[in-house]
């Protein structure tokens, strides 16, 4: 078996970037008061709901674009 590095794509590399920031990213929220940290996890939980939703709708729209690729293309003998 030979060994291949793992590739790179954006999402592994914007993963690695979060955690390689959370440490620094809990030591700021531990260190400020609690309504500001409470009011930074409720920004951050928003941009995270925001950028689901944004994935969703991705693919909604990429299943109209193309159909072929939405769903279980192996049903009915497609």
């Amino acid at each position: 078996m030979v060994y291949a590095a793992p590739r790179h794509t954006p999402l592994s590399t914007a993963r690695d970037r979060q955690r390689d920031g959370m440490p620094a990213y809990q030591a700021a929220l531990d260190a400020m008061p609690p309504r500001h940290a409470a009011a930074v996890r409720e920004y951050v939980a928003a941009v995270h709901a925001e950028a689901a939703a944004r994935r969703i709708e991705s693919n909604r729209l990429q299943a109209a674009i193309n159909p072929r690729n939405s769903g279980n293309h192996h049903k009915n003998g497609a």
